[in-house]
């Protein structure tokens, strides 16, 4: 198991690299609509609009230069790692990840996420993940209550 912890602020900190003469406070205090100037108290207050922010950096970086090499290395790394977390989960619900056709007519369900993995932002897997580990407990939860039924029926 690993002893890595997940940063949901690990892109907004990669992005702001990138944009030179950007302070963290100004953005996050003009984002959360002169809220806070804490990233952790933007997200769990304004999930949406701290999206709306990471979008909007990413806009920003891409229209004025290219990213450095870092940066987009950074950037895929996190992409890369979504992408395995939600593969991941599919196939403990018993998708076949060796067939793209497969997941994507899996993902393309708009229940699930409406579009394939490939065209997900980074944003769209983090509200993604949660909801395919409900989906895993609740499958979890069933089985339970079939393997107690049964097992209760045999006596």
């Amino acid at each position: 198991m690993s002893t890595k912890r997940y940063n949901p602020h690990s892109l907004f900190f990669v992005l702001l690299a990138s944009m030179p003469g950007a302070d963290k406070d100004e953005l996050v205090w003009k984002y959360s609509y002169k809220l806070t100037t804490s990233l952790s108290e933007f997200l769990e207050k304004r999930p949406s609009d701290y999206r709306k922010m990471i979008n909007d950096m990413q806009r920003t970086i891409s229209q004025s230069a290219k990213p450095d090499d870092k940066t987009r290395l950074i950037i895929e790394r996190e992409l890369k790692q979504r992408r395995s977390a939600i593969l991941l989960r599919l196939q403990k619900l018993g998708i076949d990840t060796t067939s793209w056709a497969v997941v994507n007519k899996f993902m393309r369900n708009p229940k699930i996420a409406g579009k394939t993995l490939g065209e997900m932002d980074t944003d769209e897997m983090d509200l993604l993940i949660p909801k395919l580990e409900a989906i895993l407990a609740k499958d979890k939860a069933d089985a339970t209550k079939k393997l107690t039924k049964i097992a209760f029926n045999a006596n």
